[in-house]
């Protein structure tokens, strides 16, 4: 069926150059020519567990330490286990927590939910995401030992300091692996689509090529890796072309 669209497509460029003997045959057509792509079904390689701390505080300088002491105790929860890690998404530094004003008629504005003027005391936050991950065949258990790692990093009872644990979810972490088997597909598409079309010059274009491949989540443990590609009739054969 992808070859059988390609054929139509590759005809369908052809058939609106042949409209104009004067239309050029590279440059701006080629580059409207339509995109194809290839595509493969792969399994994930991860599970990934989401956590996210929030800390706050008067001292700023105890605020960066506790985010410190976060990731020190979830480097230490990781250490020397083949299979188990964790991969840090964001951290910041701890800045001045932002202050929500509303507008008073006649006297500009005050503090939202608090009738006193700013005192200029100083709130200090800083957050941090990780992803905790392990390989996608250990499954449940693989997950239940994933919470036990993320349990517990944040004091429970105190309200400066919060944890949320997300949702577990199958992850593909290596779609770069699946590049060569894309291109090689792209490859025999060409090459068979020759077969088939008019003699002459054909051209092909990987969209991209440097760029990461792309990926698509289809549920569960599925993910559809693609590169895109462009093929463009430039000019018949040379005994054609002087006529």
């Amino acid at each position: 069926m992808r070859l059988l669209a390609l054929l139509l497509l590759a005809l369908a460029t052809i058939s609106a150059n042949a409209q104009s003997d004067t239309a050029p045959r590279v440059g701006k057509n080629y580059g409207n020519t339509p995109k194809h792509h290839v595509r493969m079904q792969v399994d994930a390689d991860h599970l990934a567990l989401p956590v996210a701390v929030t800390i706050k505080g008067k001292d700023r300088a105890a605020v960066d330490a506790r985010i410190e002491g976060i990731r020190a105790e979830l480097e230490k929860r990781f250490k020397d286990q083949p299979g188990w890690e964790f991969r840090e998404i964001s951290t910041e530094f701890a800045h001045a927590e932002a202050k929500t004003y509303a507008s008073r008629a006649g006297n500009g504005s005050k503090l939202f939910g608090d009738d006193d003027a700013d005192k200029g005391d100083v709130t200090y936050v800083a957050n941090a995401r990780w992803e905790l991950h392990t390989e996608a065949d250990k499954g449940l258990k693989g997950v239940e030992i994933l919470r036990t790692k993320a349990s517990d990093l944040v004091k429970a009872k105190n309200d400066d300091e919060k944890q949320v644990v997300g949702n577990p979810e199958y992850v593909l972490t290596n779609p770069h692996d699946y590049r060569n088997e894309l291109l090689d597909q792209i490859k025999n598409d060409f090459e068979e689509a020759k077969k088939h079309l008019p003699e002459g010059q054909w051209t092909l274009e990987i969209a991209g090529l440097a760029q990461t491949v792309d990926v698509i989540a289809l549920g569960g443990k599925r993910f559809e890796v693609s590169l895109a590609y462009r093929m463009a009739f430039v000019t018949p054969k040379p005994e054609k072309a002087t006529k």
